[in-house]
């Protein structure tokens, strides 16, 4: 899902795609037309225009482009955005092999994992261009151990966050007035923990996981709080009571020891009230998940004005033009509503690497590593809603229960996505 800001942005979008719009009336037939779920791109397109007068491109903005590629007959001529790679729509895209050929797109400029997620049978049929990362934030010095780690799992917040805990009494009803840290704060990085320990989360019919790695992974997260936390009851409690305000907030207050957070949100708290926090990248067995709604670019098959979408795709993975995205968005004040490019980090690894921390200031010693990123899995085009109606609520509830108490995992959330699924189609 989205992060919070998106909506808000939407509407800057929406006037952004009218002034483009609006002067597609005295441009030359060449325009192409873009469909995004990134509002972010109205402003990329009005640059790339006024940068050259040979192509033109306009913006369509789309809440979901799988719907929108479903409900339409038509095909634009560049679609950029989350879950394209899905059954639904990645038939539909052409191979982009050959820009890698005429040396117009560098191969190597791209984080691998990301331009791996992008092939298709041999074929590169989508080009990478944002991802997003879980952060575990706290306050600066406020660790008593691990402080150098580059990347921290749930192991390595465990003993921590346990120490930090203030009342909740084994085995009592006694209510915690501070506690360290608890994996079922946050829905989405509850799925996001699961999937690191090895649900292996993948579009199916319409969902498909590993049965061992899920189980795996709702038993490690039950274990964790009944280690750290005595019990998710008393977690659920604390969580009630306290954490109300946003979670860079309680930390900086001393509720909690850590937070988690997109870093797309957490680049978005204005530095002097992030100024005594600190963050490690989220990782499991050296690994970083990349978020799920990582945005890709693909030209359809249909497309009818391909020369003008091949021209926007060279234009806008060259360093320097992504660089003057980052400034244009900096003097419009467009940074403080939309992290990045498209809402994230570049796929281009030397932007991120060598412009980034141009404009972020505390990236510097945090970029991240590639060499760590995993894979981000192809999903359905409607995971958001799969997500926020059966997984998310599903996992905070099973990972509340003691183990043996419920039946196989993946066989009850096969039911619920079952239930669900029947639901839908009434």
């Amino acid at each position: 899902m989205r992060p919070a800001h998106r909506p808000l942005f939407a509407a800057l979008a929406g006037l952004l795609a009218l002034l483009v719009l609006a002067s597609c009336a005295f441009f030359s037939p060449k325009a192409a037309v873009i469909w995004t779920d990134a509002p972010e791109f109205a402003l990329y397109a009005e640059l790339f225009n006024a940068g050259q007068r040979r192509y033109r491109v306009e913006v369509r903005w789309y809440p979901s482009l799988v719907a929108a590629l479903g409900q339409s007959g038509k095909d634009p001529d560049l679609v950029v955005g989350s879950y394209l790679k899905s059954q639904a729509t990645r038939g539909r895209f052409q191979a982009l092999d050959y820009l890698f050929g005429e040396l117009t797109v560098n191969q190597a400029a791209f984080y691998p994992s990301l331009l791996a997620q992008g092939d298709s049978g041999g074929r590169q049929i989508l080009l990478p261009v944002s991802f997003d990362l879980p952060a575990i934030v706290f306050t600066s010095g406020g660790r008593a151990n691990g402080a150098k780690k580059f990347l921290l799992g749930l192991d390595d917040l465990a003993a921590e966050a346990k120490a930090w805990n203030q009342g909740g009494s084994p085995g009592t009803s006694s209510a915690f007035t501070k506690m360290g840290f608890s994996p079922r704060w946050n829905p989405d990085f509850l799925v996001i923990a699961a999937e690191a320990l090895g649900a292996g989360f993948r579009e199916g019919r319409p969902l498909s996981w590993s049965e061992s790695g899920l189980d795996g992974a709702v038993d490690k997260l039950r274990a964790w709080t009944v280690s750290v936390n005595s019990s998710p009851v008393l977690e659920d409690d604390f969580q009630f009571k306290y954490l109300y305000t946003p979670a860079y907030k309680y930390v900086a207050e001393g509720r909690a020891l850590f937070s988690y957070m997109r870093a797309s949100a957490l680049f978005l708290v204005p530095e002097e009230k992030r100024g005594g926090l600190d963050y490690r990248w989220y990782a499991e067995g050296g690994y970083v998940p990349i978020v799920e709604d990582a945005v890709y670019a693909g030209i359809p098959r249909k497309a009818r004005n391909k020369a003008a979408a091949e021209a926007f795709l060279k234009w806008f993975f060259k360093d320097e033009n992504q660089k003057a995205m980052l400034e244009t968005a900096r003097k419009t004040r467009n940074l403080e509503g939309s992290f990045g490019i498209a809402g994230g980090f570049s796929a281009v690894r030397a932007v991120t690497e060598r412009t980034f921390p141009l404009y972020y200031r505390s990236l510097v010693g945090h970029l991240p590593p590639a060499e760590n990123l995993a894979q981000p899995s192809a999903l359905p085009g409607d995971w958001p809603e799969i997500d926020a109606k059966v997984v998310s609520p599903w996992l905070l509830e099973t990972t509340a229960r003691r183990a043996g108490t419920a039946g196989k995992p993946g066989e009850e959330l096969a039911s619920r996505l079952a239930a669900w699924t029947k639901n839908k189609g009434r």
